[in-house]
């Protein structure tokens, strides 16, 4: 039996699992970072007199991926809000 076989085996899985914690890592750093712009564009928002909402609400377990698309979709909606807010002045 070839002993390269096993070590090969075993350094693409210790590279493919790294690779995935890497990617999770980024993932989790994407959600925290749409958190906190989400929060900020509001209170933006609540010191030009409009009422807004940073938060979303899940009503059922979502993915991480899932919960980052929410965000951006949050913040999309706020930074609307924000630009005719801003155009009304």
């Amino acid at each position: 039996m070839n002993f390269k076989t096993p070590a090969l085996i075993a350094a693409l899985t210790l590279t493919a699992t790294a690779s995935f914690a890497a990617s999770d890592n980024n993932l989790h750093d994407d959600y925290l970072s749409a958190q906190a712009q989400a929060k900020a564009l509001s209170a933006q928002l609540d010191t030009m007199g409009v009422e807004s909402n940073p938060n979303v609400e899940f009503n059922s377990p979502a993915t991480l991926s899932q919960k980052v698309d929410a965000y951006e979709a949050k913040i999309s909606d706020l930074q609307g809000q924000f630009d005719s807010a801003h155009s009304a002045n």
